[in-house]
C-alpha cells in the first residue's frame, strides 16, 4: 500500500485557541505535516509556517518561508511518499495545493524525486475522527490537528477502514452529512441501512486477520464479517493475541480459535490470509486457497478445475492437485478452456444443486485472488472541489438564491489611451470632468491629461467586489446595483458594508458569482428568479388548481343576489357570509331576511339555531309587481304565508322555541357542533361509568341546521338518530311530538323498534337462535299489506308490521321466539339492553319488505291538517274491518285446515298456521 504524506492546512488560531480577529493583518498560518506508512501507521510529523496574503484581493498564491521550503523538500526526499494529501477545508487549501505542486515539480525537474500526486481530500471524516474517543485512545500524545492529518492519510489509503472506525456503537457516523434529506430519516432505519452496507462492502473486500492484529486501526472491519459481529470478532482477536501467533490457515479458526461449525461456514470465505507473506516462516501446511474468496467447502472443486485445465491424470499415483493449483495460479489463462456448464450439470446430478454461479466465481478468483472490486480512486472534479471547499451543494447554492455578502472594494476598468480626448467641460461651472472616474474639479484640460498620465485615475467603475460567507468571490455590476442609474458605486456602498443580493451566475472554476441587489430583483414579483420545480412536479395539477382558485375568486367577487326594496326590520341586503357574520352577535332564535342567490323570486330566511349553527330557509314569492318588490303571497315548500311577519311568527318562532327546549334539556351536549365521533365517545364513556343504564344525549347538528342528534347506547355500540325541529313540534321516526317530554317518553318506550326506512342488516339474521323458535324466511310470501294488518289485529299485536315475531312475543309475553314453552331466551320486562330485546337498527325478517304504517306517513306532513287527521281515522277503521273479516275467515277455515299436513298448506295458510304455532293462540290437531 502506498505511503501518504498529508498536509493539514489549518491556521494557528484554530490550534492554539486564539481568535482570528486578534491577529495582525499579515498573519502566520501553521500547517501540520505527518508521514503515514503503507499500513496506515504514523511516522511522525512536523509543522510549517505559511505567509498568507494581507488581503482577499491577492489570493494568487501562498508563500512558504525559505527555511520551511527546504524542510519540506528534505522531508519529501527522505520519506519518498506516493501521494501528498491536503485537507479541503476552505479556499486556503486550494492556494496551498498550488504551492505544494510547485515544490514537487521543482524536485521532479531536478530528478531528485519522481513525480508524486498532490490530492485534495474532504476533511469532514478526518474532523470526526479527530474528535472521537478512538483517536484519543490511539494517539494520546498527538495534538488534535496531527490526529486529523493521520485520518486524512488513512482515508486516501483505504477509505473502508477509516469509515469503519467511526461506524461503531458510539454512532459517530451519523454526524457525517451523507444526504440533504438525511435528518428526515428515522435514526434506527438509517443505522440499519449503514450497517448492511458496511457488511456488504467488508465481505466483498475481505478481512486480513493478521493485519488487524498488527495494525489495530483496521480491527473495526472484523465486526462486519458475516457470522462474527462485534463480540465474536473481538474474541477471535483476543485468542490470537493470547497465543501470540498468526492465523496461518483457515482450519485454525476451528482447531485453535474453537470456532463453531455454523460460524466457521459463515465467515471462512471472507477471512483472507496472505499466504505469500508466510513463506518459509512456518512449518504448517499453507493452503493457497486460504488467500482467496473460495470457500473451504469448494476447495476440491477448485483443485478439480485446476487439474482439468492442465489436463493432468487424476488417477495417476504421482497426481498432485495442490501443485496443479499453484501452477494454474501462475497461468490462469488455461482456465478459459474449461466447460464449467458441464461441470455444473454434473454437480447438480450428484445432488449439489445449481452451482453455475459458484463455479464461475471460483474461476474468476483463481485468475486473481481477492481482486479489489471497488471503484478505483480518482481526483475530485471541478464541481466536487467547489462543493468541498465551500461546503455547499447544488441544493444550497444555486442561481436565484438570496444571500448576504460583505463589500470588499470597487472594481474599475483602466482607461485606454484613445479615450483621453473625451473629457467633458461643464458650461455652468467651467470645470472639466474625467470621462472615467467622473471626477469633475479640473480647471484646465491639461490637468485631466496629467490625471491620466500620473496614474491617479482608477478608471471607470464597473461594479462592486464582495465576498460571501462560504469564501466565494462575488461581483455586482454597476447596472445591477439599483433600479436607478448609478454612476458612482462608492456613493451607494462602502467597504465592509453588508448587502443583500441574489445570485445571477456561478463560476465554479473561478469560485466566483455574479450578483444583483436591485430592489426589483430582490422582490422578484414576476418569479423570474424562482427556484425551478422538481423533475417529477405535476404541472398539470398546478395549472388546474390555479384555474379553480381564479374561478372561485371571480365567483366570490361578483354579486350573487339582487338588492331588494323591502321595508321590514329583519330584512337586510347582505350576502350569505355577511348574514352569518351578523348572526354571531345575535341571540338564539333571531331572524335575518335577505335576498336569495336563486333569483329575484326568492328570499332567504336565516335564523339562529345555536352559536355557530344557522338554518337558511328558502321562501318563494308569487304575485310580484316588479323585481325589487315583495310578492303578494309567500311560500315555504307547500305552505302559504301572507307576509314576512307571518313567516316569523308562525314558522320561525315556533321552531326557535322548540330548539330552545332541546338546548336547555338536561341531557344536551354541544359535542363540537354535533360531531358524531365526539358524541359516540361521550356515550361510550358514560356507559362504562354506569353499565346498567342506557345513556342518551341530544346535540345540535352543525352540518344539518335544524336537526338534532339523538345518541344512545343500549348495548355494545352507540346509535345515533336525528330529531328535526318543525313549526308543529319535534319530528322523530316519522312522528311529530309537540313537547320535549312527549318526545323522550315515546323514545324510551320505542327505542328498540326498528328505524323506519332502514334496510335490514345481514347481522340481524344471526340474532335468532337456530331452533324451532327461529323466524322463518319469506313470512309475507303472497301476502298483501292489508292482510298482514288484519292478522296483526287478530293476534292483538300493535300497528308495526316491521317487527319480527321475536319482538312481538317478547313485548307481549316476555319471551323471545315463541310465546309459550320454555325458551332459553327469556327476557324480563325492564329497560335493560339484552341481545334479544335490543335488535339492530332494522331487526326485521330479511326477506320482508319494509313498509311504513299509514299514521307515520301522516305525521310527516307539515303542517298537519284536518283532512290528514280524517284520513288517518278512516285508515284505522279500515284496519278494524279487516280484523273482523280475517277472524271470521279463520273460524270458517279452521276445520278444513287442521286435518291437512303442514307441508301441503298453501303459502297463505302456511303463514296463518305459523302464527298460530308461534303465538300460542291455536294448536294444530294431530
Amino acid at each position: 500500500m502506498p505511503s501518504v504524506f498529508p498536509l493539514q492546512s489549518f491556521p494557528v488560531c484554530t490550534y492554539s485557541g486564539e481568535e482570528l480577529q486578534t491577529q495582525p493583518v499579515e498573519k502566520m498560518f501553521s500547517h501540520v505535516h505527518v508521514m503515514v506508512a503503507g499500513q496506515g501507521d504514523s511516522g511522525g510529523g512536523f509543522a510549517l509556517s505559511v505567509q498568507k496574503p494581507s488581503s482577499f484581493s491577492d489570493l494568487s498564491h501562498f508563500s512558504f518561508q525559505a527555511q520551511d521550503i527546504e524542510t519540506l523538500k528534505k522531508f519529501l526526499l527522505n520519506k519518498k511518499p506516493h501521494v501528498v494529501t491536503i485537507a479541503g477545508e476552505n479556499r486556503d487549501a486550494q492556494m496551498l495545493m498550488e504551492d505544494v505542486k510547485r515544490i514537487v515539480h521543482e524536485l521532479d525537474q531536478g530528478q531528485q524525486l519522481s513525480s508524486i500526486g498532490v490530492e485534495l481530500v474532504d476533511n469532514e471524516l478526518a474532523i470526526l475522527y479527530m474528535n472521537s474517543k478512538k483517536s484519543e485512545n490511539e494517539f494520546r500524545d498527538y495534538p488534535p490537528l496531527l490526529r486529523q492529518a493521520v485520518s486524512l492519510a488513512r482515508r486516501i489509503q483505504d477509505p473502508l477502514i477509516e469509515f469503519a472506525q467511526v461506524c461503531s456503537s458510539d454512532e459517530d457516523i451519523l454526524c457525517l452529512k451523507l444526504h440533504p434529506l438525511q435528518e428526515h430519516v428515522v435514526k434506527e432505519e438509517l443505522l440499519n441501512a449503514l450497517y448492511c452496507e458496511f457488511i456488504n462492502r467488508v465481505n466483498e473486500v475481505g478481512v486480513d486477520v493478521n493485519r488487524a492484529i498488527a495494525h489495530p486501526h483496521s480491527q473495526a472491519l472484523l465486526q462486519y464479517v458475516c457470522g462474527l459481529g462485534p463480540r465474536k470478532g473481538t474474541h477471535l482477536l483476543k485468542i490470537l493475541k493470547q497465543n501470540n501467533t498468526r492465523l496461518e490457515n483457515r482450519t485454525q479458526l476451528v482447531t485453535m480459535c474453537h470456532m463453531g461449525p455454523k460460524v466457521f461456514i459463515n465467515c471462512a470465505g471472507f477471512i483472507k490470509i496472505d499466504t505469500a507473506s508466510l513463506g518459509d516462516s512456518t512449518d504448517s501446511y499453507i493452503e493457497v486457497l486460504d488467500g482467496s474468496r473460495v470457500h473451504p467447502e469448494t476447495y476440491e472443486w477448485a483443485r478439480k478445475m485446476a487439474v482439468d485445465a492442465l489436463e493432468y491424470d487424476e488417477s495417476a499415483e504421482d497426481a498432485n492437485p495442490a501443485g496443479a493449483l499453484e501452477e494454474i495460479l501462475e497461468n490462469p489463462e488455461r482456465l478459459k478452456d474449461l466447460d464449467l456448464d458441464a461441470f455444473a450439470e454434473e454437480l447438480e446430478r450428484q445432488g449439489y444443486g445449481d452451482k453455475h454461479i459458484t463455479l464461475y466465481d471460483i474461476r474468476a478468483e483463481l485468475s486473481c485472488r481477492y481482486k479489489d472490486l471497488r471503484t478505483p480512486y480518482r481526483s475530485p472534479n471541478t464541481e466536487e472541489v467547489f462543493n468541498m471547499l465551500t461546503k455547499e451543494t447544488p441544493e444550497t447554492f444555486y442561481i436565484g438564491k438570496m444571500i448576504i455578502c460583505n463589500v470588499t472594494g470597487i472594481a474599475h476598468r483602466r482607461p485606454q489611451g484613445e479615450s483621453y480626448d473625451q473629457a467633458i467641460r461643464n458650461d455652468e461651472t467651467g470645470l472639466w470632468q474625467c470621462p472615467f472616474c467622473q471626477q469633475d474639479n479640473f480647471p484646465e484640460l491639461s490637468e485631466v491629461w496629467n490625471h491620466f498620465d500620473s496614474g491617479s485615475c482608477p478608471g471607470q467603475a464597473i461594479g462592486v467586489k464582495t465576498r460571501l460567507d462560504n469564501g466565494v468571490a462575488g461581483f455586482i455590476p454597476t447596472k445591477f446595483l439599483s433600479d436607478k442609474v448609478v454612476k458612482r458605486p462608492e456613493e451607494r456602498v462602502k467597504v465592509g458594508m453588508t448587502v443583500h443580493c441574489r445570485i445571477m451566475k456561478i463560476d465554479i472554476e473561478k469560485f466566483s458569482a455574479d450578483l444583483t441587489c436591485r430592489t426589483s430583483d430582490l422582490m422578484d414579483k414576476n418569479n423570474e428568479w424562482k427556484l425551478p420545480k422538481d423533475t417529477y412536479y405535476d404541472f398539470d395539477s398546478e395549472a388546474a388548481d390555479h384555474k379553480q382558485e381564479e374561478d372561485l375568486k371571480r365567483k366570490q367577487q361578483r354579486t350573487t343576489y339582487i338588492k331588494r326594496v323591502i321595508a321590514h326590520p329583519s330584512f337586510h341586503n347582505i350576502s350569505f357570509k355577511q348574514a352569518e357574520k351578523m348572526m354571531e352577535t345575535m341571540d338564539q332564535g333571531d331572524v335575518i331576511i335577505r335576498p336569495s342567490s336563486k333569483g329575484e323570486n326568492h328570499l332567504t330566511v336565516t335564523w339562529k339555531v345555536n352559536d355557530g349553527i344557522y338554518q337558511h330557509v328558502d321562501v318563494r314569492e308569487e304575485g310580484k309587481e316588479n323585481a325589487f318588490s315583495l310578492g303578494s303571497t309567500l311560500w315555504i315548500n307547500t305552505e302559504e304565508f301572507e307576509d314576512l311577519d307571518e313567516i316569523v311568527a308562525r314558522y320561525v318562532q315556533p321552531m326557535a322555541s322548540f330548539a330552545r327546549d332541546l338546548l336547555n334539556h338536561k341531557y344536551y351536549q354541544d359535542c363540537n357542533g354535533g360531531d358524531k365521533k365526539k358524541l359516540e365517545e361521550l356515550l361510550i364513556k358514560t356507559k362504562k361509568e354506569k353499565p346498567t343504564f342506557i345513556p342518551y344525549f341530544i346535540s345540535a347538528c352543525k352540518d344539518l341546521p335544524g336537526k338534532f342528534l339523538l345518541g344512545y347506547q343500549p348495548r355494545g355500540k352507540p346509535r345515533i338518530e336525528y330529531v328535526t325541529v318543525t313549526p308543529e313540534g319535534f319530528r322523530y321516526r316519522g312522528q311529530v311530538f309537540p313537547t320535549v317530554n312527549g318526545l323522550f317518553r315515546w323514545f324510551k318506550d320505542h327505542y328498540q323498534d326498528p328505524v323506519p326506512g332502514i334496510t335490514p342488516s345481514s347481522s340481524s339474521r344471526t340474532r335468532t337462535p337456530a331452533s324451532i323458535n327461529a323466524t322463518p324466511a319469506n313470512i309475507n310470501l303472497n301476502m298483501t299489506s292489508q292482510m298482514f294488518s288484519a292478522i296483526a289485529a287478530v293476534t292483538g299485536q300493535g300497528q308495526n308490521p316491521n317487527a319480527t315475531p321475536a319482538q312481538w312475543a317478547s313485548s307481549q309475553y316476555g319471551y323471545g321466539g315463541s310465546g309459550g314453552g320454555g325458551s332459553a331466551y327469556h327476557v324480563a320486562q325492564q329497560p335493560v339492553a339484552t341481545p334479544l330485546m335490543t335488535p339492530s337498527y332494522s331487526y326485521t325478517t330479511p326477506s320482508q319488505p319494509i313498509t311504513t304504517p299509514q299514521y307515520q306517513l301522516q305525521a310527516n306532513t307539515t303542517p298537519q291538517s284536518t283532512q290528514s287527521q280524517t284520513q288517518s281515522q278512516t285508515n284505522s277503521h279500515a284496519a278494524i274491518d279487516w280484523g273482523k273479516m280475517a277472524e271470521q275467515w279463520l273460524q270458517e277455515k279452521e276445520l278444513k285446515t287442521t286435518s291437512l299436513p303442514l307441508a301441503t298448506l298453501t303459502p297463505v295458510l302456511y303463514v296463518v298456521r305459523w302464527w298460530e304455532m308461534t303465538l300460542g293462540d291455536m294448536h294444530l290437531s294431530k
